[in-house]
């Protein structure tokens, strides 16, 4: 048995009854209880349904990166442990603790964010991080949603971080008897540090910014502002100025400033409190902003002045309680509540807030804007994974923000010309493949959000569409469009980064803005991006019935192995990739032939263990997310069911390992939560949501204006657990054969409930008219 088993199997309760023997060992240490002020094992919360570790531990090809640490919901401020230097930021299985950063993306695959890094220590002022550093135990360490704790071995600090929207609280607990002192290497992030500075003002505040690069080896950089205020005046303090090569230099006390201006440098700043009899207890708050120091002393003034520790981390439990309360679930395990509400969590968490409390933020142009009053600015958008299922669930869960998002796309495009597929902070990154936004923005606007500028995000998405970007800019646009635009496919000669699965992004994409074009009257638009959206059928071989790279002379290139990794395909193989025409199912399924697309579908899930395979299903990316409720369009539903069920008690398990692959900011852990309500949106601009089992007896979706109805009420039969199967369904008291319901149907309110078997159903949701809709039964 691995050594995590003992930890991960704990119930709820058990896991309340660690943090009792945390705060007996911490006492014998010499730290007192009142660190743990608020912590008692009565609160029954949503919030306490939630376990921060899913997601830290090391998954297939150490993919698994998700932070433990506090934030609130889509919050700006992450603030959380880091056990690496240069990397995602927390890893369960590292046991070494380097200090703490206020800023963090939720399970993204490339080193990213790690901005004002901090670190408590005892004695005498030690600069270099070998030296500061600390192991740690998961024995001695804590989490839930606004909360983090951990004792650092080495001191014998006990930490803690809480977070509002825009500012951290850290309050450290010193040991009696040894010199207190609080370390800001302001070098470290966890990406490429580019410039930074800190200065010492009076005799309790550090402020300053850094300069970071954009992650994923973009080089376009950004600052980040903050202020840092302490509850106690300075005994000394000083600064430091060494190489990350040599090492630091030795502290300069009395120093009030210092500045870093090239890559090579390793600067910081400390502060230091006099030994006591008694352990001594530090606190410090911090705001930062995108803007400039002053808003981040704004943010700080606004959220965080004059409240206490134990109040910012019960409001934003308060917070967390709330979001998480939009969904009730019942009448499953203690396991899978503990699952799904870890899996909401992780879908809530991003994208996160860019303006600062006044309204200011930072826009594409570099310029300082100011958003709506009572509205808020959003970045960080993972376009590529979040737009199939993480968007779409904030969208019905939190319609109020997905309007403020998709009005944070148009203005993106308002301000740098362009729409990107995966914005960071106001930086064009280029990441991934197609037009994600325009199916985030479309979906949005046509499930009934409107509060937002359609007629600008329509200009940007319709030219994304359709032209290729300016040369010379930061944007890059959908690879091959001038080839898109004549030959009507991707070139493999001429785009070698995933010629075909460029292509059937861009159709998606097209697909969505189609569907778009016809909710606003654009009828001469809607045709030319319906013959759009079928495009990807130029890349498909009715030979040997796959899609395939193709040449700009129109030859298959050859050999072809579909099971082949890349060849064609962006992070996938052949086998991937066959599944992926999310409008265009209905063709899909008659141009492979039904016995036949059955079959290939069937030996996809033909796996012993999960892994990433060639040819058979990969859990652990985007690529074929949406595979498992493609039987839903090929007439056997039951398939589906029976492959979700596995998925999800194969690959979701209430450990750190319990996400599979990158959760790339709530994209897998949506897959989750929707899947285990018994729903999943294979199109989601169609509006059409495949229906699978849920897991639960009962589940309440409290529904939010501007939607009309005020509840969704979805029920099941006793013991869902080992009644995988669906026998019937009744959508508001009627019969319902079809396998989908429409998006309107959850939003306008009302409820389904399924009858569940044991045995699969198979005259239920199998025939044609039952399949959901595809793009081959409209005409523009």
């Amino acid at each position: 048995m691995s050594v995590r088993s003992p930890f991960l199997q704990l119930s709820s309760t058990s896991r309340i009854g660690v943090v009792s023997l945390v705060l007996v060992s911490l006492a014998i240490n010499g730290t007192t209880a009142s660190a743990f002020a608020g912590k008692t094992a009565s609160e029954a919360t949503l919030a306490r349904k939630v376990n921060s570790f899913i997601g830290t531990g090391k998954g297939p090809g150490d993919t698994e990166n998700l932070y433990p640490g506090p934030v609130a919901p889509f919050g700006m401020v992450q603030l959380s442990p880091d056990t690496e230097d240069h990397g995602l930021g927390y890893h369960y299985d590292q046991m070494t603790i380097k200090g703490f950063s206020m800023t963090h993306m939720s399970g993204v695959g490339c080193p990213n964010e790690g901005e004002v890094f901090m670190m408590p220590t005892t004695g005498a002022v030690a600069t270099q991080e070998s030296e500061f550093q600390s192991p740690y135990s998961h024995n001695q360490e804590s989490a839930s949603p606004g909360y983090f704790q951990v004792r650092l071995d080495r001191s014998g600090v006990n930490a803690e971080l809480t977070a509002t929207e825009r500012t951290g609280m850290v309050r450290f607990t010193y040991p009696a008897g040894q010199p207190a002192n609080f370390l800001l290497p302001i070098s470290h992030t966890l990406n490429h540090t580019t410039a930074a500075e800190a200065r010492i003002v009076g005799g309790r505040d550090i402020e300053g910014y850094v300069e970071n690069e954009a992650f994923c080896d973009v080089k376009q950089t950004y600052k980040t502002y903050f202020i840092i205020h302490f509850d106690r005046a300075f005994s000394q303090f000083g600064t430091w100025n060494g190489t990350l090569k040599g090492g630091a230099a030795a502290p300069a006390a009395g120093t009030r400033s210092i500045t870093q201006t090239n890559q090579d440098q390793w600067v910081g700043a400390y502060a230091t409190w006099p030994s006591s009899a008694q352990p001594q207890i530090v606190t410090a708050q911090i705001g930062i902003s995108y803007v400039d120091l002053a808003g981040a002393k704004n943010n700080l003034k606004t959220e965080a002045t004059g409240k206490t520790f134990d109040q910012i981390h019960h409001s934003t439990e308060a917070a967390w309680n709330e979001a998480l309360s939009v969904i009730d679930v019942s009448g499953g395990t203690e396991t899978d509540e503990r699952v799904f509400y870890t899996a909401l969590y992780h879908s809530l968490l991003m994208p996160n807030i860019l303006s600062d409390v006044d309204g200011r933020y930072i826009g594409f142009d570099h310029a300082i804007h100011q958003v709506k009053p009572g509205h808020l600015l959003y970045g960080n958008f993972s376009g590529w994974d979040i737009y199939r299922s993480q968007m779409p669930l904030v969208a019905l869960l939190e319609p109020k923000r997905t309007e403020d998002m998709a009005e944070s796309v148009a203005l993106m495009y308002r301000q740098g010309g362009w729409i990107d597929r995966w914005p960071q902070i106001n930086a064009y990154t280029n990441v991934m493949a197609g037009s994600p936004l325009s199916v985030i923005v479309s979906t949005a606007y046509l499930d009934g959000l409107h509060d937002f500028d359609i007629n600008t995000a329509w200009e940007g998405m319709w030219k994304d569409a359709t032209e290729a970007a300016p040369a010379g800019k930061f944007y890059q646009g959908q690879l091959g469009m001038d080839w898109i635009n004549n030959v009507h496919y991707v070139p493999n000669d001429k785009v070698d980064y995933g010629s075909v699965s460029q292509l059937q992004e861009d159709t998606i994409a097209y697909a969505s803005l189609y569907r778009l074009a016809k909710a606003l009257g654009k009828t001469d638009d809607a045709k030319k991006l319906y013959e759009r959206a079928l495009f990807h059928r130029n890349l498909f071989d009715t030979e040997d019935r796959y899609f395939r790279p193709r040449n700009a002379d129109g030859k298959w290139v050859e050999p072809f192995d579909p099971a082949q990794d890349g060849h064609g395909f962006i992070e996938g193989s052949g086998w991937h990739y066959q599944w992926f025409a999310p409008a265009d199912l209905k063709w899909l399924v008659n141009a492979v032939g039904e016995d036949l697309f059955n079959k290939r579908l069937t030996e996809f899930f033909n796996y012993k263990t999960p892994g990433w395979y060639g040819q058979y299903y990969n859990p652990y990316n985007e690529t074929d997310l949406e595979a498992p409720f493609e039987f839903n369009f090929s007439g056997k539903p039951w398939e589906t069911q029976r492959v979700v069920r596995r998925v999800l008690r194969e690959d979701y398990p209430d450990t750190p390992d319990g996400i599979p692959g990158n959760d790339d900011c709530g994209e897998m852990s949506s897959w989750a939560a929707m899947s285990m309500m018994g729903f999943y949106s294979v199109d989601p601009a169609s509006l059409a949501y495949e229906l699978t089992s849920p897991v639960f007896t009962k589940v309440v979706i409290h529904l939010q204006a501007p939607y009309k109805g005020k509840t969704f009420t979805i029920e099941a039969t006793p013991n869902p657990e080992s009644t995988p199967y669906i026998q019937s369904v009744k959508l508001n008291g009627a019969n319902n054969t079809h396998n989908w319901i429409d998006f309107h149907s959850i939003s306008n309110g009302g409820s389904i409930s399924f009858v569940l078997g044991a045995s699969p159903n198979e005259s239920w949701g199998s025939a044609a008219n039952d399949a959901p809709p595809s793009l081959g039964d409209e005409q523009p």
